[in-house]
């Protein structure tokens, strides 16, 4: 008996998309989803996919066509490319029911699939022509959190305050899951294949790419509004600006070439692309949350991803999850790993700091202005605040320490350096042991970890409050390199 679990799952977005179509009214049918659709045009398109599945499913029940020839796979792109001028001039009222129709048409074909043919299309590079409720899931999803933006955004009034704050705090949430992410990556999970679809799989590093490149485009066109404002008019500085909106025949040019631009740039990167994305992701909230109540009424409805940049960011954030959790072991082996990895980096710490001078301590060390002290400085707080963290998991029994939130971190970085310089001025010798005592409180509280610690969840999620290698490794490469060893 073949494992039919995808019909529930095909039955399931259909009663979504059925929900959401008898909400719709003719106005949100306008809201654009971005990059040039609308919420018509995005109806069309999974309808016409529905459709043209259903066609082939009828020509493979039939015994007509088989569902290994990799051109028709091709040709779907092809009919991408072609069709989309055409969805996206599409506002027609019945669109919604028309998507409907289509759907539950192709999932009754597919339910009548015999189990010989599901075994043979499921898991293999067809099984897509199974599991339909992955594309029309990701168009409702896309569809309905439009929608929640646009109508949070209101009809006609885009200031920050008469919004309740509605776009500020959720974009705020998107950067904090988004930070918290990145924060939980390794080397080896950036060229994890996100969930693929019909129109490719990128990375996780791609898509991390991809996020940074928008945010800095959209923080580009927002400067440039505000200063075509402040050049054509003496009151500039107070009057309306409108972004660029660049319609989806562009964005879609350009994210085809970018997209190998991109992975050549973040193999470069390495893991440093997820923190130029919750970079790139800061930077652009800001100067929204500063500029928004100059645009035009009206605006942030029709183009609510103007303000509401959750929207793109979890869209990408949901895809980079599902990747992780289907490519990445559904448990880590506590073996201890994490312990040998502490003494080791530890050990390479403690050789370092042996016999540094006080010029060692000023070279710089790294971009910007620290100093090979201060990133010393940086590497015993950090230890030692989270030594601090770990008492007080323990003694409140959750388990693991509190979360510390992106901004935070930056901002204890960016406000300790003068703090951390006196340590380094109390001279070579007593910033070394400052060191060494911190890195031994914390591994030894790791190491008397209690058994019901759940070791294994925070190796995937947070490996870097077990495994202080991670920490310091990167420190120590750093430092190595600016004394030349």
């Amino acid at each position: 008996m073949a494992q039919r679990s995808h019909d529930r799952q095909n039955d399931e977005s259909r009663e979504r998309l059925a929900r959401l179509v008898a909400t719709l009214t003719p106005t949100q049918l306008t809201i654009s989803l971005g990059e040039g659709w609308t919420v018509a045009s995005g109806l069309a398109h999974a309808g016409f996919w529905d459709r043209w599945q259903a066609a082939r499913w009828e020509e493979i029940l039939a015994g007509r066509w088989s569902a290994d020839d990799a051109s028709v796979i091709e040709a779907e792109h092809l009919a991408n490319e072609s069709l989309y001028p055409y969805w996206a001039g599409v506002n027609a009222a019945d669109v919604p029911a028309l998507a409907l129709e289509a759907a539950t048409r192709l999932d009754a074909l597919i339910a009548s699939a015999p189990d010989e043919l599901v075994e043979k299309l499921e898991g293999g590079p067809s099984a897509y022509l199974l599991h339909r409720h992955r594309h029309r899931g990701e168009h409702v999803d896309h569809i309905e959190r439009t929608i929640a933006a646009a109508a949070a955004a209101g009809a006609d009034s885009t200031r920050p305050d008469s919004q309740g704050g509605s776009f500020v705090e959720r974009n705020a949430a998107s950067r904090r899951r988004l930070a918290a992410l990145v924060e939980q990556l390794r080397d080896e999970d950036m060229s994890i294949p996100t969930e693929p679809t019909e129109e490719g799989s990128w990375t996780v590093a791609q898509v991390l790419g991809h996020l940074a490149f928008w945010d800095r485009s959209l923080e580009a066109r927002w400067l440039m509004a505000r200063d075509a404002s402040v050049a054509g008019d003496a009151a500039g500085e107070s009057g309306p600006i409108e972004p660029t909106y660049l319609p989806g025949g562009i964005t879609e040019a350009v994210n085809r070439p970018l997209a190998a631009l991109i992975e050549a740039w973040t193999g470069k990167l390495g893991q440093s692309i997820g923190t130029e994305a919750v970079a790139a992701a800061e930077s652009l909230d800001a100067l929204i949350e500063e500029l928004a109540d100059r645009l035009p009424p009206g605006v942030a409805t029709v183009l609510p991803r103007l303000l509401n940049r959750w929207i793109h960011r979890e869209s990408h954030i949901d895809q980079i999850e599902r990747g992780l959790a289907a490519h990445r072991p559904a448990s880590v082996s506590v073996d201890g790993g994490f312990h040998e990895r502490n003494d080791s980096s530890r050990a390479r710490l403690q050789a370092f700091v042996g016999g540094l001078s006080a010029g060692d301590l000023s070279r710089p060390a790294g971009d910007g202005s620290w100093t090979l002290g201060l990133h010393l400085a940086h590497m015993a707080f950090w230890d030692r605040f989270l030594a601090a963290r770990w008492r007080a998991a323990l003694a409140g029994g959750s388990g693991q320490p509190v979360a510390v939130p992106h901004e935070v971190m930056d901002l204890l970085n960016a406000g300790m350096p003068p703090a951390w310089a006196a340590i380094v001025a109390a001279g070579p010798e007593a910033l070394a042991a400052e060191v060494i005592a911190a890195a031994d409180e914390v591994d030894a509280i790791i190491g008397a970890l209690p058994a019901a610690t759940p070791f294994e969840r925070i190796l995937v999620e947070r490996p870097a409050i077990l495994d202080r290698s991670i920490h310091r490794i990167e420190h120590l490469d750093q430092l190595e390199a600016a004394l030349g060893r």
